[in-house]
């Protein structure tokens, strides 16, 4: 069992890692780490990344360009729809064929 997950009973003080102690049934326990400190486990700490609030330049060049993808998409769709409802309007048949 490893230190990180062994909990305590607080009731029966039996040592068990699931939810419920398996000994009383209680639920009331405290992780053993909070008294014997556990080891890092990395050989060596983990360096900190500093976090990025602003998009890279080439992230907001992509999102552009799929931007404009997009909007010359709708209008390409909407044109051909205006072009299918005047053909239909002018045959005056209600069908397209």
């Amino acid at each position: 069992m490893q230190l990180r997950v062994a909990r305590m009973c607080l009731d029966c003080e039996e040592i068990h890692e699931a939810q419920q102690c398996p000994s009383c049934a209680s639920e009331t326990f405290a992780y053993l780490s909070r008294w014997v400190p556990a080891p890092e486990r990395r050989s060596q700490p983990r360096v900190a990344q500093p976090h990025r609030t602003t998009p890279s330049p080439k992230a907001v060049i992509g999102y552009g360009v799929v931007g404009l993808g997009i909007m010359g998409l709708v209008r390409w769709l909407t044109l051909g729809r205006k072009h299918i409802e005047e053909a239909a309007s002018q045959r005056n048949t209600g069908e397209l064929k």
